[in-house]
Order: structure tokens, then sequence, then C-alpha cells
């Protein structure tokens, strides 16, 4: 990795506090392994050279995994995540971990050891969390491609507050090796990206889809997005021109409303499933931790985890069933759309000195859904009118197991 790229990242890391720590040596090591591969003709990797940043609850072998938390070991890991492992296998050159709630646990970005991540946009703008940091590089330009995690939004949602394109793929299509959990019947590692066909193909790699052939930016090849399709719109409400703006240039595409009240209600019926089993899970990961540290835990962060103290075992299994049969009836949802399209948060994007009790709701509303019923979902940033508009997205959804499906229409819009 060239010392100007790497001067930028730390720059920006340190300007926004996305950063914490930069990965010189292992960033060196195998810009030496990428160089030597090139000298002796062997043909490029799909993302040979391509500088990546890793949120810090992810692991990166030879560095600590700090997990925003002062409840942590300073001991480097001996070994990366998987997705770390076929990001790099496929010529991606790690370059810093990067700063996040601490251990994933909140929407808004606002509790981690290391202080809150700077919005790039507006410092005055919440980041949202929890992968805030991995956001504010994409979002910068210091780094175009990033690893996140997202249990309720915690990749969609930053990326819709800093500017950047987030995805979280189906639920278990990308495996969570080496990833530490907040919740796992809603964990998923996501990507950010400032550029649809550089995730597309971080998509493949970390899928296990690598052909192990370079491609270039752009949709990935063979996926078009082409014919005709339909699209559900009826989150928007009628005076919002978000969804008939980005969708205006698609002729063939078939816009409905058809399906709003099915929608709505079940938006509202599975908050209290993701409630208890993220409540019950999350306490579970943490009981050992936090008999040991509890005083050491982020004050908010202590709270949500003390909120998972008592909940019941047999009513967590009764919730486990819940699931699995909502995620079964909820394709109905789609009628026959092929995605729907909704607004990516429930508002505008907050100041920081406008956080209530309500803000995280607002902020989880149209993403935490997607998280319990397992399916795709990417954020896309809409193109502002000013310097100091505040940021807008949209959020397209598609079927479980057809991201790539998801990601070629996404290609095509707007």
């Amino acid at each position: 990795m060239d010392e100007q790229t790497l001067a930028e990242v730390e720059r920006a890391g340190t300007q926004f506090n996305a950063v914490t720590a930069m990965t010189v040596e292992r960033a060196n090591a195998l810009t030496a392994e990428s160089i030597g591969r090139r000298e002796s003709d062997e043909p490029p990797r799909r993302l040979e050279g391509i500088p990546f940043a890793i949120k810090d609850v992810i692991d990166l072998v030879g560095y600590p995994t700090t997990m925003g938390s002062n409840v942590r070991s300073d001991d480097p890991v001996t070994a990366s995540a998987t997705v770390v492992e076929r990001l790099e296998a496929a010529g991606a050159i790690p370059v810093a971990k990067t700063n996040c709630q601490e251990y994933s646990y909140g929407i808004l970005g606002d509790e981690s050891a290391f202080g809150r991540v700077i919005n790039p946009v507006d410092p005055a703008l919440c980041t949202a969390g929890s992968s805030s940091g991995s956001a504010a590089l994409v979002a910068t330009g210091a780094v175009p491609l990033a690893l996140g995690t997202d249990t309720a939004g915690s990749v969609r949602v930053p990326a819709a507050c800093q500017g950047a394109i987030g995805f979280k793929p189906t639920f278990g299509v990308v495996p969570v090796d080496g990833v530490f959990p907040l919740s796992p019947a809603f964990d998923t590692v996501g990507l950010f990206a400032a550029d649809l066909g550089v995730l597309t193909t971080a998509f493949n790699v970390i899928t296990g889809e690598d052909s192990g052939k370079a491609s270039g930016r752009g949709a990935e090849p063979g996926l078009t997005g082409s014919g005709a399709r339909t699209i559900d719109v009826s989150l928007f409400a009628d005076d919002d021109a978000r969804a008939s703006d980005l969708l205006m240039p698609m002729p063939d595409l078939t816009v409905t409303s058809a399906n709003g009240r099915v929608i709505g209600k079940l938006l509202d019926d599975l908050a209290p499933i993701y409630d208890f089993i993220r409540l019950y899970e999350a306490y579970e990961v943490h009981t050992d931790l936090y008999a040991e540290h509890s005083a050491d835990y982020q004050p908010g962060v202590a709270k949500k985890i003390e909120a998972g103290r008592d909940l019941g075992e047999t009513e967590y299994r009764k919730q486990l069933e819940a699931l699995a049969d909502l995620r079964k009836r909820s394709l109905t949802v789609f009628g026959g759309a092929d995605f729907l399209l909704t607004p990516a948060i429930d508002g505008p994007v907050i100041r920081w000195d406008e956080i209530d009790s309500g803000s995280a709701a607002k902020f989880m509303r149209y993403s935490m859904p997607f998280n319990v019923l397992g399916w795709p979902a990417l954020t896309i940033p809409l193109p502002s009118a000013g310097a100091a508009e505040v940021p807008q997205a949209v959020q397209l959804v598609g079927r479980p197991g057809n991201d790539r499906e998801l990601l070629a229409f996404a290609s095509r819009l707007g």
C-alpha cells in the first residue's frame, strides 16, 4: 500500500475519530505480496490492491480487537475473521481498524471507549452506529471499501447518515467466524463502499463466489438487473418524491403501492420479537464479562445488557419459534413485487443535540425489520442539492437469497 493512501487514512481517522488502529505492518506485507505477484506476471485478483477498513469487532491477525470498549484484551489475535481472510485472498489490503459503538450495542453510535466518531458531512449531525468509523472512512473517500456488522441497521443507518452505500446481505450467507456477536439470531457482516461495483465484487468474495479474476468498477459481469421489474414503494408518504425521482429513469419498471397495509402491519408485529431475542442473546453473550467488569462498560450499553438479565429461556425458545414462523410467512409481503423501496430512516438525520428517547427507534424503523426477516437490504445515498444539505438515502430490499439480483437492480437506479 502506498504511503499516500496510508497517510490519507490516518488523516481521516484522526480528523473524524474513525480509526482505532492503523494496520500498517499487515498492509505493507500484503502490498509486497501483491507487487511480487505482478512482477511474476500473475493475473490480478478480484480486489488486487484495494484498501479496506475493518470494524473493530472483527478480528485481524496480529492486532487486538477492541470492541470500542475498555472491557477488552489488548493482546493481538492469532487468526483473522473468515471475511477478512477472503478479502485478503482476493488481493484487498487492510489499512485500519475502525471505531464503533461499544460491542456494537447501539444504533446511535454515541458510546465508545475511544469517543464517538465525527460525521464528515457535518460534525453536528449524528453518525449513527454501530459501524460508525467504517462509514466515515468510506464517506470521506479515505477507503473505497469497509467492513461493518449489522444487527438492526448498524451498517445501513450509518451509511444513510454519512452518505455512503451500505449493504446488509441475506442472513447467514456471510460467515461470522471471528466476529464478536451481539445477537446471533440477527447478526450479519455488511459492507460499506463508495462504488456499487466494488461492493458487489467484495460481496461475491466474502460469500465464497470469487472466480479469481479481476473486475473493474461498475456492475459485476453477467449481473445487469435488466428486464421488467415491479417495485413496491408503499412506505413512502404521498408527498415524498424520493422514490419517484430515483425510479424515473427506468421505463420498464412497474411501481406499486398496493401492499402498504400488509407491510406496515408486519413492521409493527416483528418489533417485540426482535426486542426480546436481542436482549436475551446480548445478555448471554456478555454474562461473564459483565459480571466481572460491569463498571467499565459505557453507561448506556451497561443499561441495555442489564435489561436482558431476567428474561427466561422458555420464553426465549418461544420467541425463536415465532421468529422462524414469521420468516416463513413474511414473503407474502412482496405480493407481486420483486423489490421493496423504503426510506432508510424515519425522518431526517438528527443532530447530536437533538437526540431523545425516541431517536433510536426512528433510526431503526426501516432497517431492523430486515434483520428480523433476514432479507438483503441496501442503503443508497441520494444526491444532495447543496453542500450544506443533510444527507438523504433510501433502502432497497430484496427477497432472501436474491442478494446479487438486488445489487444488479441497484446498479440501474438513478
